[in-house]
Parts: structure tokens; C-alpha cells; sequence
């Protein structure tokens, strides 16, 4: 999952999945909004990042992978499509902004590095003598502050429920010393703060949407067709495992002048359903009791579809 501080909240707990992203997305352009949609589905997060009304960012992260731009716009449809994902919205500064559009197209350099194992002040030596440019993410589960740093040198700290880079430590470097804190280490590029493309401008986001919303419209119907394949097949496949046992069971009693009569009455009785209840084999049984009668005394018969009734059973729909 990808950390990122919490900033101020806008709007939180949203389904997408009730929402047309397009439409929001052009709300929050018209409105000049500065800030981050995250987007937390079951099989990863979405990031689309905002600065004066400009949509500079977007990245999905899943099972470590990341996608950016455009195909991470398609996989947050995909999942608010599926109605997979929740939507929190938080506002920020444009410096911040533009700080975490760097931050996400950055390199990762260490990663989930225990920081009761790790030498944090070397860290932080190693950062100034080689001149980095990029940020510290210090993480638990539930919070994240960032360090972010410009030719080695710290320019501030994010944390949660900020809106800006702030100058104060003191609760970003909290984090630090919760139980399970880990820091990432993350480089960024002085072109990765230049490139602010305007994604909304380059780029048809209801066309996106809707052939997005289309394809899984085609993959639902496949999937339906495909368990009533299945489902008929089944069925089919129980039909033949009842008249196999129905057949077999007048055939003891009645040698094969009952596994005729079954199969005759069968057909008869089922008139070419797939899914049948107890009810379609009271005339069944009547039929079949009244030709057995005429090669088989009463008690046989009886004995013959008692045997019957109770083996139908694990046959017949709920």
C-alpha cells in the first residue's frame, strides 16, 4: 500500500463506484483544487494529485508494481467501476502538491527499512554527503510523516493533517518512534518537479470512463453466460446420474423390464426439464407402480420406489 501523510480532510470514506469520476475530476479543475484523491481498492491504491485545478499526477500501486498516467487512471476506474474502492479527498498546499507529484515518479532507494534496526543518523549522512534530492517516509500502519530534502539539505516535513511543509519535527519524527516505524528512502529528479502535464488536457477521461465502464458491462455478461453454461451442463450431467440410479434400482427389483419402465416414465415426468422438485415425480411414481404391477407383486413395487423416494432426494432443487 502506498503511504502517504493524510493532509486535511475534504471529503473521506466515498464508493466512486456512485460517483462519475470524469464529472468530479472537471468539479475540482473549474475549482482550482489543490490536493490528493486517494483511492484504497482491494487489490491496491490509486493516488491522483492536484495542483491549482491541474491533475499533474496519477499512480496505482499493486503487489508492488506501479502503473502511472493514464493506465493508472484506467485501473482506478476499473476499481471504482467494480465498486472495490473507497475514496478519501485531502487538501494541500502547491508546494506540497508538486512535492508529492516528485515524490511518486521518484526512485526508491530503500525500502520498509526497520528503523530499530537501521542506523538513522548514518541515513541522514548519507543523504547530505551525496547531495539528495527527495524525501524520507517514516511509516506504521496507521500514520506516515514525510522528510522531504533538496541537495541534502531538509527542506520541511509532512505529516498527518497538514496542509503544507511544515518547519516543526516534533510530530513527523514522532512517527519514528512508534513500535514497527519503517522508513523508505525515495530520490527524486529537478524534471520530475518541471513535468506538470495537465493530464485532463492530454488526455479524454469520459472516453476512458465509459469504454472502461463498457468493457466490464462485456465482462459481466461473459461471466454470466458462462455460469449458466456451466450451471445447464451440470444440470444436464445430474438429469443423467438420476435416471442412472433410477434404472438401476427397478433393474434389481424388476430386472430390465423395469430400467425400460423407468426410462419411459422418466422422460414423461421430467418433459425435458434440467431442475425438477418431489412434486414432478408424484405422477412418476403413479405410472411406474401401476406397469411394475404387472411383472411384480405389490410389496416388491413398493419396496422398489421407497427406495426410489429417498435415493431422488439428494437429486432435487431446494
Amino acid at each position: 500500500m502506498f503511504q502517504l501523510p493524510r493532509g486535511n480532510p475534504v471529503k473521506e470514506n466515498l464508493n466512486p463506484g456512485k460517483i462519475n469520476l470524469p464529472e468530479a475530476f472537471a468539479k475540482l479543475h473549474v475549482g482550482n483544487f489543490t490536493g490528493y484523491l486517494r483511492f484504497d481498492a482491494t487489490v491496491g491504491t490509486g493516488i491522483v494529485i492536484f495542483a491549482n485545478g491541474k491533475l499533474i499526477s496519477s499512480l496505482f500501486e499493486e503487489e508492488g508494481r506501479q502503473v502511472v498516467a493514464y493506465d493508472a487512471l484506467a485501473r482506478i476506474f476499473n476499481q471504482a467501476l467494480k465498486g472495490r474502492a473507497t475514496l478519501n479527498i485531502f487538501k494541500l498546499s502547491a508546494d506540497l502538491a508538486v512535492s508529492i507529484h516528485a515524490l511518486l515518479h521518484g526512485e526508491m532507494l530503500y525500502r520498509a527499512q526497520d528503523l530499530n534496526i537501521i542506523d538513522i543518523r548514518g541515513l541522514l549522512g548519507k543523504v547530505k554527503a551525496e547531495r539528495m534530492t527527495g524525501c524520507l517516509r517514516i511509516y506504521t500502519a496507521d500514520r506516515t510523516a514525510l522528510i522531504f530534502y533538496r541537495d541534502g539539505d531538509p527542506l520541511g516535513f509532512f505529516h498527518d493533517g497538514s496542509t503544507d511543509i511544515e518547519m516543526s519535527a516534533d510530530t513527523s519524527m514522532s512517527v519514528a518512534r512508534l513500535p514497527g516505524a519503517k522508513v523508505d528512502v525515495l530520490s527524486t529528479s529537478k524534471a520530475a518537479l518541471d513535468e506538470l502535464t495537465d493530464l485532463m488536457e492530454s488526455a479524454n477521461l469520459t472516453e476512458l470512463w465509459i469504454k472502461t465502464r463498457d468493457a466490464l458491462a462485456a465482462q459481466r455478461r461473459r461471466a454470466q453466460e458462462e455460469q449458466l453454461q456451466n450451471s445447464t451442463q451440470q444440470n444436464a450431467q445430474r438429469k443423467e446420474r438420476l435416471l442412472t440410479m433410477l434404472k438401476e434400482t427397478a433393474g434389481q427389483r424388476l430386472g430390465k423390464v423395469g430400467a425400460s419402465l423407468v426410462e419411459k416414465e422418466f422422460s414423461k415426468a421430467v418433459n425435458g426439464k434440467l431442475v425438477f422438485n418431489e412434486d414432478d415425480f408424484e405422477n412418476f411414481f403413479s405410472q411406474l407402480s401401476i406397469g411394475a404391477k404387472l411383472v411384480a407383486g405389490p410389496s416388491t413395487v413398493k419396496e422398489m420406489v421407497n427406495d426410489m423416494r429417498r435415493g431422488i432426494k439428494p437429486f432435487l432443487h431446494s
